[in-house]
This record gives structure tokens, C-alpha cells and sequence, in this order.
């Protein structure tokens, strides 16, 4: 079931630095012999074991058509960014996010989820966080997810500066949906100890087994304590396209970020990811100033409200 790569395979690609150039028919040759024919290792149709999108025929026609732009979408005036522009704008509408959200195309969901936690973090008091960092923040910032919520959330606590120890870990139930009776308990508990409860995180579809989270019940917890509700949709969220399935993910389009991969149920080449965040100034407020103004495509409307934020709600 899983076609590993040979070890004559892997010493042949082990090359030592090239001093001098080679044909391209020989770098091709090279790639049908040694790299095609191992293309991910669990391809076969009786191999469960790992979640892997298929791709797409059109797909390779798109990857041409997107090297051959060679676009920066990092900045300026580029086709491609109005592009990503009118996809956000469609995730926005699927998910029924309102129409001054914001959104990121990104490498997948474990970016997705980092951006959001970011996103989450900054929003303290009106943004000093960015500026001044966690050493003058008053109280330790927590969050909480599922036991079952894939590494990546970790993962971010750690890149964030929070650590990953500021995860707790919720006890799940009989069918691996978080125990919301546990996270209440460990938010007051939280408070009690004079911690600052900053996000949680909702698991639309676990990685080891599927579950979905009671997400409307999680945002009404978080709606009320006054915390970033954060779902994390790689493996299910795109259901919401279903009119059968839509309602076992109800709460997901209450969230403050959303992130979820187009790579796994929309079968697009890896690697695609998708970050929404419900307050688009939240979420200008977290950018790099430079890069801020090329998230939308009227910068200066996107300066001024850099320059007199609302206050966010989230303190």
C-alpha cells in the first residue's frame, strides 16, 4: 500500500554541489528516473492511512499557467492579486462571513491557523501586543483547543511567543467532540488564577477521526466570555458546500477566523490553504506596515483606518 523510495533512489538524488551546469535533457531524464515514479508513496486506492488530495488535471494546466505569470503577490498592481481578491470574496460568502472580512490565500492550513492565532493575539490592548511583544502584556495569555486538534496549533503558541504549555488541553467525549462542560470549567478555572483565556479553538473534522466540534455551542462560550473563537477546518470545513452536510459544521460561520485547505476535499494542487478573519481592521492591525497597504485594493482607505482602529473588543 505504501511505495517507499528506494535507497539507490535516495543515494542517486544525495548529489554533491554541481560546479558546472548540465543539460536540460539530462536534469529531465534524471527527474523521470529518480523522482517521478515516486510521486507521494501512498497513492494506491486502498491506502487509508493519511488524508492526500488528488490534484487535478486543470490543476497542472493552472500551475503552468501561474509559474509562467511569475507574479510577486506580495505587493503592487498585479492580476493575479485581484484573483485572490475574488476568491476570498467567494470563501467569504460560502462560509457567510460579512463583506468587510478578510482573508489570505497560504500554504495550508497549519500557515491558516498560525495567522489566525497571530490575528488573535495582536487584538489585545488595541495592538501593543505587536509593538511592545508579551513582556509588558500584565497576564499570561491561554488557549484552548481539543485534545484532538492537530499539532499546528501548538505549533503557533510556540512561534507566537506563547509557548506551547499556554495550550490547554480539553478532554473529548465518547465520539472525540470537545467535552464543552471541561472548557468551561477550565476558563474559570483560567480566570481564578489570574490567566487571560485569548482563543479557542474548534475542530471542524479532527485529523484522526473526524470529529466535528459543537462550534455553535464553542461560539456562544466565546461570545459570552469575551474570547477569539478560532476553527480549524482543514479536514471538514469545505462540507459546508453541501446542503446535507452544511448543518454539522453550524457555528463555523460565527467564527472570528476561519481556516481550512482547498488541497484536501477541492482536490487543487498542493499547497493551498485559506485564512478569513472576521474583522478585516483586526486583521490589517496584525500586518507588517509595508505589506498592510496591498491587502485590499484601495490603500488609502486602508491607511486611514490603520491610523484610527475601533477598539477591539477583545480585551
Amino acid at each position: 500500500m505504501w511505495r517507499p523510495v528506494p535507497d539507490d533512489v535516495r543515494e542517486a538524488l544525495d548529489q554533491p554541489l554541481p560546479i558546472k551546469g548540465q543539460p536540460l535533457e539530462h536534469v529531465v531524464a534524471d527527474f523521470k528516473t529518480n523522482v517521478l515514479p515516486y510521486v507521494t508513496g501512498n497513492i494506491h486506492p486502498r491506502f487509508f492511512g493519511r488524508v492526500h488530495g488528488a490534484g487535478l488535471a486543470d490543476g497542472i494546466i493552472s500551475e503552468m499557467l501561474a509559474a509562467a505569470m511569475n507574479s510577486n503577490c506580495g505587493g503592487r498592481n498585479h492580476g493575479a492579486i485581484y484573483v485572490e481578491n475574488t476568491v476570498i470574496d467567494w470563501c467569504k460568502e460560502l462560509f457567510s462571513f460579512p463583506p468587510d472580512a478578510s482573508g489570505l490565500l497560504v500554504s495550508g492550513t497549519s500557515m491558516a491557523n498560525l495567522i489566525g492565532l497571530a490575528v488573535a493575539r495582536n487584538a489585545r490592548a488595541d495592538g501593543d501586543i505587536r509593538k511592545r511583544g508579551l513582556k509588558n502584556y500584565p497576564r499570561r495569555l491561554v488557549a484552548d483547543a481539543s485534545a484532538e486538534a492537530h499539532e499546528s496549533v501548538a505549533r503557533a503558541m510556540e512561534v507566537l511567543g506563547l509557548g506551547s504549555e499556554s495550550l490547554h488541553k480539553i478532554s473529548v467525549l465518547q465520539d472525540f467532540t470537545t467535552d464543552v462542560a471541561a472548557l468551561r470549567e477550565a476558563i474559570a478555572e483560567d480566570r481564578r488564577a489570574g490567566l487571560e483565556p485569548l482563543c479557542v479553538v474548534g475542530c471542524a473534522g479532527t485529523v484522526n477521526t473526524g470529529a466535528i466540534d459543537p462550534l455553535d455551542e464553542l461560539a456562544s462560550i466565546c461570545a459570552a466570555e469575551k474570547i477569539w473563537f478560532h476553527v480549524d477546518g482543514a479536514f471538514g470545513a469545505l462540507a459546508f458546500m453541501s446542503d446535507s452536510l452544511r448543518p454539522l459544521f453550524k457555528g463555523a460561520e460565527r467564527a472570528d477566523s476561519l481556516a481550512f485547505d482547498f488541497h484536501k476535499w477541492a482536490q487543487v494542487q498542493y499547497d493551498a490553504g485559506c485564512i478569513l478573519v472576521r474583522r478585516g481592521d483586526l486583521h490589517r492591525l496584525s500586518a507588517l506596515p509595508r505589506c498592510v497597504e496591498y491587502l485590499l485594493p484601495a490603500p488609502r482607505l486602508v491607511r486611514a483606518k490603520i491610523l484610527r482602529p475601533p477598539a477591539p473588543p477583545y480585551k
